[in-house]
């Protein structure tokens, strides 16, 4: 098991965003809490190897802009305007 050290105060905002996240009852908590510890140490291993490309395949990736609608809206309709016959 990887050596950990004390948390900071990065590390408790983290953990206090996950446990507004848990179940109210405390056993159900510590199970969702073990089930997701299970999780960090099995896919955050630290020999855990990407698949092969998946770093090329990664720096591919699509950017999304976001624009208000009603300029969406008015490009739409001005576009489709213009392919309608007169």
């Amino acid at each position: 098991m990887p050596e950990v050290e004390k948390p900071d105060l990065g590390h408790r905002r983290a953990a206090l965003q996950l446990v507004t996240q848990l179940p109210e009852a405390q056993a159900d908590a510590l199970l969702v809490l073990e089930a997701a510890r299970d999780l960090v140490l099995k896919f955050l291993a630290e020999g855990h190897l990407e698949p092969p490309g998946f770093v090329e395949r990664a720096r591919e990736c699509v950017v999304l802009t976001l624009v208000p609608a009603a300029l969406a809206l008015a490009s739409a309709a001005s576009s489709a305007s213009a392919d309608l016959p007169l």
